[in-house]
Parts: C-alpha cells; sequence; structure tokens
C-alpha cells in the first residue's frame, strides 16, 4: 500500500521521511495544497504521513480482518 506524504519546505525531516520510502510506492504532497483541517492532525510536525487503505472493499477488509 502506497503512503501519502504531506511536507513542507525546507523540512529534514521531510527529506529523511523520503529517503526512507525511498523503494515504497508514495505520493508527496506539500503542505501549501491541503485542508489546514488535515494539517492540524500532524500538530505542526512534517512530514505527516498517512498510509492509503485502498477504497471501500479494502476497508471494509481492513476492519473486518484486523484481529
Amino acid at each position: 500500500m502506497p503512503f501519502l506524504i504531506i511536507t513542507k519546505d525546507n523540512c529534514l525531516n521531510c527529506k529523511k521521511a523520503k529517503i526512507l520510502l525511498d523503494d515504497t510506492p508514495y505520493i508527496e504532497i506539500n503542505k501549501n495544497y491541503v485542508s489546514s483541517a488535515i494539517l492540524e492532525l500532524g500538530g505542526q510536525n512534517y512530514p505527516i504521513v498517512f498510509n492509503y487503505l485502498g477504497d471501500y472493499d479494502d476497508l471494509e477488509k481492513y476492519i473486518i480482518h484486523k484481529n
């Protein structure tokens, strides 16, 4: 499953996260293009990293079979 990372300019930890994800699919979005409600989840810490789960069917499988 790919990751979604929200980054900001001149962010050392953002650069380090992208290095860690070098062999892993990810989508990068600059914080300037993201809703403030989502940015609040990070509490001013960057990068903000999400693991993309998929669509409804993927969510259902994850919720039902996570235990």
